[in-house]
């Protein structure tokens, strides 16, 4: 039998692994994690995997050391190097891989970092990470011979976003661009190069410690800095990405901050102009208005998981064509199903080119809903789901009815209240929405009598708007 490797069960997550580097996170746990995908994959007949990486400071070396462990399994691996996550996912289709990993911890924080993977079938996630554990801890590995080569996809991949532009002749658009100092900044410069109209680049030197602002375009705080600049320069809108370019953030020209669904719905309704009584599907946290809006259109409305990895699977299963998440994910299946915040940025800029109507002038005309922004409670995973199984008990035993395919999403009155363990963070997530503003506060109302009768008190919530 070979050494054997503990890893710590709190960086295995449902999607993806990601950890504190330093604390339960190290250059050693890499090499065993790649030597735990190797034979995964190994196991699966597959043999060439490729390996990128994100910009933070820890990705490198991680990255090296995972290298090792996948070829002393026999693994040839392709190294592409610094990219961001979509980048990987091109590649893995346009040279016809078995397998990809990529070293990035996303929008997490900078003293994270962590791992992606995935196949020529599809997301790699959930019971097949956690098996990870068991292989390591039995040393239960495949060995071989592997070996490495780098091997650039910059260019192909930049003439690829490129391809999909159907731009009109007469209109331009004027946009901010800020990639947070992530990965997406190392080849947006080029895009960019190639598109029409006026363009700014703000936050676009790749930078690990993420000096301006946290990588997260979901959140109000993080896209202030995008809002003020678009505003500055009368831009029609600002686009952002998180740290490793999956997810796409948008400002109009008011500096109004879009949701993922609100995004979405824009995206449905393009798509559903070309493709009537097709399937769009979002998630839980998901504002009742995308689900409205879908139906309105023609469209057939679907709830799913939360998690990058969930919604490629569902929409791969269930041939779906477009799906989206509130964090800011749109998988589009002309583009193999995978969420790229630089896709959807090209798909974004033909809609407006093609459209009489300002993305402002679109917003201004959705229906008013009144949200409470996300809210988060940090809390170890057993607390977590602690939690959201004592509130399912209490709602079942008070026969309410609610949804529970990913935590709780409970109606009352005009509106929702739901609240899931986060896959990525040691948060638990609530948000809740509603149709005016007293039932916004019935809502809230309902959630915190139900977070206090678990033991989360007021102190405990942590409001992100």
């Amino acid at each position: 039998m070979q050494a054997s490797h503990h890893l710590s069960e709190e960086i295995l997550k449902a999607c993806d692994i990601r950890g504190i580097v330093g604390d339960d996170l190290n250059e050693k746990d890499a090499f065993f994690i790649g030597k735990a995908f190797g034979t995964a994959l190994l196991r699966m007949g597959k043999k060439r995997c490729l390996v990128g990486f994100d910009g933070r400071f820890s990705s490198p070396s991680l990255s090296r050391r995972l290298v090792e462990g996948l070829i002393s399994c026999g693994i040839s691996v392709t190294k592409i190097g610094l990219v961001p996550t979509p980048e990987l996912y091109f590649a893995m289709h346009h040279w016809n891989m078995d397998a990809g990993v990529v070293v990035t911890a996303s929008h997490n924080p900078a003293e994270y970092n962590g791992f992606k993977f995935l196949t020529s079938e599809g997301p790699f996630h959930e019971k097949a990470i956690q098996e990870f554990r068991r292989l390591c801890e039995n040393g239960d590995f495949e060995e071989g011979e592997g070996n490495e080569r780098f091997r650039s996809i910059d260019d192909d991949y930049i003439m690829y976003l490129l391809g999909h532009l159907e731009l009109p002749e007469a209109r331009t658009l004027s946009v901010v661009w800020d990639p947070g100092n992530g990965s997406a900044g190392k080849i947006l410069p080029s895009i960019v190069k190639g598109l029409p109209g006026s363009h700014r680049i703000i936050c676009g030197e790749v930078d690990g410690s993420f000096p301006h602002h946290h990588p997260d375009p979901s959140l109000k705080e993080n896209m202030n800095m995008l809002a003020g600049a678009v505003q500055e320069e009368h831009a029609d809108l600002g686009i952002a990405f998180d740290g490793d370019g999956d997810r796409i953030g948008v400002v109009d020209g008011e500096g109004y901050i879009f949701m993922g669904d609100q995004l979405l719905t824009i995206f449905a309704r393009d798509y559903l102009a070309s493709h009537p009584g097709a399937t769009v599907m979002s998630e839980v946290k998901a504002s009742r208005f995308f689900f409205d809006d879908v139906a309105s259109h023609g469209g057939v409305p679907l709830m799913w998981k939360v998690g990058h990895t969930n919604q490629k699977e569902k929409m791969k299963r269930e041939g779906i064509g477009l799906a989206g998440e509130t964090s800011g994910h749109i998988f589009f299946e002309e583009n193999k199903g995978y969420d790229d915040g630089l896709f959807a940025a090209i798909k974004l800029i033909n809609i407006l080119s093609h459209s009489s109507r300002s993305i402002t002038e679109m917003r201004k005309a959705f229906p008013r809903f009144y949200d409470s922004g996300e809210i988060r409670i940090t809390l170890s995973r057993k607390e977590r789901e602690r939690v959201v199984k004592e509130i399912s008990q209490r709602l079942k035993a008070k026969g309410l009815p609610f949804t529970d395919i990913d935590g709780i999403r409970a109606h009352c009155g005009d509106g929702f209240w739901m609240l899931r363990g986060s896959n990525t963070q040691p948060h638990i997530t609530i948000r809740c929405e509603a149709a005016s503003p007293a039932g916004l506060d019935a809502c809230m109302a309902i959630m915190r009598k139900e977070l206090a009768l678990s033991g989360i008190t007021e102190s405990m919530l942590e409001a992100k708007g």
